[in-house]
């Protein structure tokens, strides 16, 4: 069948898009293209802890955040931060000191307090009933049972230390900032 352009059409059309169409070559990958795309299983743990925790950090390195997570586990291979309640905002000292600094903000810190406190409640065998995570002035309580919200309205002191922990008595009393490990 053959199609013919109106008069005039033809000037509209490209030559190229008359021209009937070649598939283009595929590139020649390497036989062993896995390897640049997976990363170790060994280390997925490790990258869960991060991105299901904060996905917003994806952000910084789209879309599957390997840079990012790749310098952070180097970091940590040279610190050995400790694997317990303190290991969420060791991610957070390194992300402040890491280049991506300039672009975090307070929400993914506060996210990752958070996951610190909900891991301090639930391996604390301790008598006490909260704990209180602090950063610059921002707070983030978390309670073994009921809240107690007389505690989380008080005013508390300034810590001298970059990220800093209370423990709370059944009564919410706050004790005292102690440095985070």
């Amino acid at each position: 069948m053959n199609h013919h352009l109106p008069a005039g059409a033809s000037r509209l059309v490209s030559q190229a898009s008359r021209r009937p169409r070649v598939e283009p070559a595929r590139p020649d990958y390497p036989s062993n293209a896995r390897c640049f795309v997976h990363l170790d299983a060994r280390l997925l743990p490790y990258w869960h802890t991060v991105f299901d925790i904060c996905p917003t950090l994806l952000k910084l390195d789209p879309p599957e955040g390997l840079n990012l997570f790749r310098s952070f586990m180097t970091w940590a291979y040279r610190n050995q931060p400790a694997q317990d309640w303190t290991w969420h905002l060791n991610v957070c000292r390194w992300l402040l000191a890491s280049p991506y600094r300039g672009r975090i903000d307070e929400e993914p810190i506060e996210t990752f307090m958070a996951a610190a406190a909900a891991r301090w409640i639930s391996t604390d065998d301790s008598q006490a009933q909260g704990v209180v995570l602090a950063w610059q002035g921002l707070t983030v309580f978390d309670w073994k049972g009921a809240r107690i919200l007389a505690a989380e309205q008080q005013a508390l002191p300034v810590t001298e230390w970059d990220f800093a922990w209370c423990p709370l008595a059944s009564s919410g009393v706050f004790q005292g900032w102690l440095p985070v490990p």
